[in-house]
């Protein structure tokens, strides 16, 4: 008896963070559809609660707040880009082949989470902050894939962050619209144009 009441203690905390994990999980995979669908002001965290089939107070006692649901939405995102960039990636290619599959993974990336990102965009501006997170990942692998390029003679001597920027910068904006590119981001020659002067750029 005494063995059987240990053991049911013993796995108790481990199903209570299960269902904690569960929880989370439904209700950033709820806030995920319905900023896609609805935008992400017009979302609310009550929607969020119905959507994930839990209460509004449950909502916040994993977040604080509906922006720190989004920066968690587009945490995740950001990691699921990762994966697939890694999966996709082939360590012994040539250096300029391993950017434009990069550069592929991020562009869709970033159309497919088109509407997410750009409340993300809109919230860090409102509070003149700038969330480096999702974009952290990105500077790092450029670099690296730019840096080895280079030090293999198969890039020309770029100077390597500002590159990496560039190519972020233009890519985000291409791909979410953003001043000039307005009306292009879903023209398929848009990225094929993009694909096409990164591979001049990185050209010796």
């Amino acid at each position: 008896m005494t063995t059987d009441a240990t053991s049911e203690n013993d796995t108790q905390p481990g199903r209570l963070e299960r269902r904690k994990a569960r929880t989370r999980a439904a209700i950033l995979d709820a806030a995920s559809r319905l900023f896609n669908e609805r935008g992400y002001e017009e979302t609310s965290i009550q929607q969020i609660a119905e959507a994930a089939d839990t209460g509004v107070g449950t909502v916040y006692g994993y977040f604080s707040s509906k922006e720190e649901v989004l920066r968690e939405v587009v945490r995740l995102h950001a990691v699921a880009a990762v994966q697939r960039y890694r999966a996709s990636i082939d360590r012994h290619s040539p250096a300029a082949d391993r950017m434009l599959a990069a550069l592929d993974s991020f562009a869709h990336y970033l159309r497919d989470g088109r509407t997410i990102l750009i409340a993300a965009f809109q919230a860090a501006a409102r509070h003149r902050r700038v969330d480096e997170q999702s974009t952290d990942w990105l500077l790092r692998a450029y670099r690296e894939i730019l840096s080895e390029g280079i030090a293999r003679g198969q890039l020309p001597r770029l100077p390597v962050d500002s590159t990496a920027r560039l190519l972020i910068g233009t890519y985000t904006m291409a791909m979410l619209g953003i001043g000039v590119w307005r009306g292009h981001e879903d023209d398929p020659q848009t990225l094929a144009d993009l694909q096409q002067l990164t591979r001049a750029l990185l050209t010796p």
